[in-house]
């Protein structure tokens, strides 16, 4: 018996932000509220699920559809730079609809968790305001002109914002008991929806952080020009970011997030970050309302997880970059927190395969590694355990003509000795439009996508894709 899993296309509308007082003609300075910008981005998601060896399959899809939709207004105002700072004030707006609330309760006939399920039209919604601030600090250290290594120059890019963000879904979540001995876990009735539930509480408080970039000047000794002096990035990112809520009872320092990027030689991309609870614990492991600097001056705290990635390609023919910083935008959407960025570079792939062909690149092998660590609860509550996993993934393209191009890529978990899904694409160019058919025919997690797409990033939302995956029970 086989899970199928199919996800009918999604519907997208954005629109760009435009700024509704300003002037057709623009003439002398700009009035501060002509800067007033907003914007909408609207997208709608449709799923449902079967088992292909049971009967009435056409009763299970119907059963089993669900459809959400997610709206974002987001208000910005640029006001013009004061001093070394940039003030930006925000006003966020976001709503969801739901065909399906989902209720928990405790049925003592069977001693088990039911799911009562309510269908029509519900909604949702959240807004938030805030003023953010950020500047710019530079620093450069020059060495002797002689010397190989000319500068090294050290960029900080502090950032703070206050923020608001009221309770509006208070109503929308309960308790309910879960097990034979009366305990109770906090739901929301859309749980297990479509896009998902908003969370339950209100902040207030500032969100700050610290972005670090180090470069260094070298001097080719045996070139004379002036473009003997080139720049190397030897940190590409080093921040630490955090927030404070004023207005929680207890535990108002959010945990720590701490990440790092950089470049070696053009050719390797390393990944990494880590989350850090600044919490002290008891003697049973529970975290207790003392903040662990209190008891040790030079500590942020207690590491609970993170993950390291590496990354290498190569390519031959046109080594043009374009519509790299596209394919990113649209990657922030996959936000799975169990999957590492490549995974979700991965996952991305094989939902949109179209987006990723470019027929400039005769060839080009990627390959990626992640290392993940997380802290957790042992289940005696004796204490904690650190779990590792590893994985590697690669993928490679061979363009057969100047308008049909193969790829294949694959995943390996290391730490259970696997092989996971592999996938072999084929794509079409055709004039404006790309097609691209993506099957993973082996494996637990099989799929076949179709994907067609234009080739303008204006009409990139236009696209059309139908996937289906089968996993084996």
């Amino acid at each position: 018996m086989r899970l199928v899993n199919l996800n009918l296309p999604d519907v997208a509308f954005n629109v760009n932000t435009i700024n509704p007082f300003r002037r057709q003609e623009v003439i002398g300075t700009l009035k501060w509220y002509e800067n007033i910008g907003i914007a909408l981005n609207s997208n709608v998601r449709s799923l449902t699920s079967f088992y292909d060896t049971a009967r009435n399959v056409l009763g299970q899809v119907m059963d089993n559809f669900q459809w959400g939709a997610s709206h974002n207004v987001p208000l910005t105002l640029s006001l013009p730079q004061v001093g070394a700072f940039q003030f930006s004030p925000t006003i966020g707006y976001q709503e969801k609809w739901y065909q399906k609330q989902f209720r928990r309760q405790w049925n003592d006939n069977t001693n088990k968790v039911d799911t009562i399920m309510k269908e029509g039209f519900f909604s949702a919604r959240e807004m938030s305001f805030g003023m953010g601030a950020t500047t710019r600090i530079f620093g450069t250290f020059g060495f002797n002109k002689k010397s190989k290594v000319q500068a090294i120059r050290h960029e900080i890019r502090p950032s703070m914002s206050v923020s608001y963000r009221p309770d509006l879904n208070k109503s929308n979540y309960y308790n309910a008991r879960v097990n034979e001995q009366n305990d109770s876990s906090r739901f929301s009735l859309y749980d297990g929806s479509v896009f998902g539930a908003f969370s339950e509480g209100k902040f207030g408080g500032i969100t700050f952080g610290l972005d670090n970039n180090i470069q260094m000047k070298v001097r080719n000794r045996k070139d004379t020009t002036e473009g003997a002096v080139k720049k190397i990035s030897l940190i590409d990112g080093l921040s630490i970011n955090g927030s404070y809520n004023f207005l929680r009872d207890s535990f108002k320092l959010d945990p720590l997030s701490i990440s790092f990027r950089s470049n070696i030689l053009d050719k390797i991309n390393i990944t990494g970050n880590a989350t850090i609870d600044p919490y002290l614990t008891n003697s049973s492991g529970n975290r207790i309302n003392q903040l662990v600097w209190t008891d040790r001056p030079f500590s942020l705290g207690s590491l609970t997880g993170g993950n390291i990635a590496l990354q290498s390609s190569f390519k031959g023919g046109d080594k043009s970059k374009q519509g790299i910083s596209e394919r990113n935008a649209q990657m922030q959407n996959v936000n799975d927190p169990l999957l590492d960025p490549y995974q979700q570079e991965a996952a991305y792939l094989r939902n949109n395969p179209a987006e990723y062909t470019d027929f400039s690149i005769p060839w080009s092998i990627n390959f990626s590694y992640a290392l993940n660590f997380q802290r957790f609860r042992k289940v005696d509550l004796s204490g904690f355990e650190t779990v590792f996993s590893q994985n590697a993934n690669w993928n490679g393209t061979l363009n057969l003509t100047p308008k049909w191009q193969i790829g294949v890529n694959g995943f390996y978990n290391i730490t259970e000795k696997e092989l996971g899904t592999i996938s072999i694409s084929l794509a079409r160019e055709m004039h404006c439009w790309q097609m691209a058919i993506n099957i993973s025919p082996v494996g637990r997690y099989r799929f076949f996508n179709i994907s067609i797409s234009p080739k303008s990033n204006l009409l990139r939302d236009l696209k059309v894709n139908r996937t289906r995956y089968f996993y084996d029970l």
